[in-house]
């Protein structure tokens, strides 16, 4: 058992990311089942002190080239703490840099920026510089071709859990390299900028490959959803998924319709104002 004074020190961010990659490693060779192992880092990632830590890692097989020694598996010390291989350190600057919270849609009468609420902490040292140009709407065709150009850019790739489009601005749920069963959720604002830490994601998450979307489709269908809905003043907004595009609009009395498509931008169903 650890002793007093190292149990009880409080863990900081840095401390519960080594402790998720730890558990990372003993997913990764069997030594965790897929259930324990969401729930050891789930736990890990609201742990308050370096004792909580140890007693989810304590009983693993803990690769070498994760520690400094065989003696970093023993209790936490104050004097000598594990370090951090590279790719936990790069987690963690991505972790205390990002601000915690997330809405994608919220109550009604939110606005349509989903930066207006919340804005989006700095890139932390240590992260990736975010690709930055001037702002561009992500819900017009030119607007998303430049969008999905600079995704590419960052993430080297055109998969997302979802995406959620603004008039200003978009969020991206992605998974995090090489660990599926965590994601993370990105701001863009004519850039990238990590939005959340890292948590869990659901084992059997679907994903969308963007490069899939009829672009003008669907950007034809947002720009015509308030006349469909029947709320001509108001303003839209979308999220697209696996399972196609589902598109809201709200004006300012707050009365609010709906209309979801296929990728391709093919309505499957629309909700009008009056039937909300």
């Amino acid at each position: 058992m650890p002793d007093l004074s190292s149990a009880t020190t409080r863990a900081r961010d840095v401390d519960r990311v080594q402790t998720c990659t730890l558990l990372d490693a003993a997913y990764g060779d069997g030594q965790l089942g897929v259930e324990e192992y969401e729930s050891r880092t789930a736990t890990a990632m609201q742990a308050p002190t370096l004792g909580d830590l140890w007693a989810l890692t304590q009983d693993l097989q803990i690769p070498a080239h994760l520690l400094e020694s065989s003696a970093a598996t023993e209790a936490p010390t104050v004097s000598s703490p594990r370090r951090l291989p590279a790719l936990a350190a790069a987690v963690v600057a991505v972790a205390i840099g990002a601000v915690v919270g997330y809405l994608l849609f919220g109550p009604p009468g939110r606005s349509t920026s989903a930066s207006e609420s919340t804005a989006a902490q700095p890139v932390a040292a240590g992260e990736a510089g975010a690709i930055v140009v001037d702002p561009v709407s992500p819900l017009t065709a030119d607007g998303f071709r430049e969008f999905l150009r600079l995704f590419e850019l960052k993430f080297g790739d055109t998969i997302a859990d979802d995406v959620g489009l603004f008039v200003d601005d978009a969020t991206v749920t992605k998974m995090v390299p090489g660990q599926p069963l965590r994601y993370q959720r990105w701001m863009f604002t004519g850039g990238f900028e990590p939005w959340t830490p890292p948590s869990i994601r659901d084992r059997d998450q679907e994903t969308v490959d963007l490069t899939q979307l009829d672009i003008d489709g669907v950007t034809g269908l947002i720009a015509r959803a308030p006349e469909m809905v029947h709320l001509p003043s108001g303003r839209a907004r979308a999220v697209i998924r696996s399972s196609g595009v589902s598109v809201h609009v709200e004006d300012s009395d707050g009365r609010t319709g709906d209309v979801r498509a296929t990728l391709d931008g093919e309505v499957v169903e629309v909700r009008t104002a009056e039937e909300g």
